[in-house]
């Protein structure tokens, strides 16, 4: 049986053969993109659904009452940052499963994700609006929810993948 060279880990330092190298590739490439930190089937997605259209309807109350004070941009930026804060603690409950991590880790993590989201949907809404030449004020709250169903993916695959992970040693199911 030929080994490929030594993986050197915090727990074994013994030649790998190459399908144990491979499996351990397999797991650690198929983790951050697996849903193993997601609770299964039809609740989770009923839950990440009914808490996402919670959430666009606040942000659209929230983005026109913005609109009223600030230029779409702003309005977006405030309307995203308090549905995403309710977001986060009604996925954390509902939707993911603990993982262990402390939820000031957890917290941190998801900051990262949403400044990153909300990066992409500001991006995604001004390239938008410099599409569309001053559009109605309907039209604009369209364009501004498409453009956080941007941060919404973004924000779902890091919180599966990333701030809610579990560990790549997990067996795999």
């Amino acid at each position: 049986m030929r080994t490929t060279p030594k993986l050197q880990s915090a727990r074994e330092t013994k030649p790998v053969t190459r399908s144990q190298a491979g499996e351990r590739l397999r797991r650690l490439w198929a983790a951050p993109l697996s849903t193993s930190g997601i609770r299964g089937g039809a609740r989770s997605f009923l839950s990440f659904a009914l808490i996402g259209a919670a959430c666009t309807v606040a942000f659209i109350g929230l983005y026109a009452l913005g609109r009223v004070y600030l230029d779409p941009l702003a309005a977006n930026i405030v309307a995203l940052t308090l549905t995403m804060t309710f977001n986060f603690g009604a996925n954390r409950r509902f939707t993911f499963e603990p993982n262990g991590d402390p939820l000031a880790l957890q917290s941190a993590r998801y900051g990262a994700a949403y400044l990153l989201g909300l990066g992409a949907s500001t991006l995604t809404l001004h390239l938008a609006l410099s599409l569309v030449h001053e559009p109605r004020r309907l039209i604009e709250t369209f364009l501004a929810v498409g453009s956080g169903g941007v941060a919404t993916v973004i924000r779902f695959a890091l919180m599966s993948a990333w701030v809610f992970r579990h560990g790549v040693d997990r067996p795999l199911r």
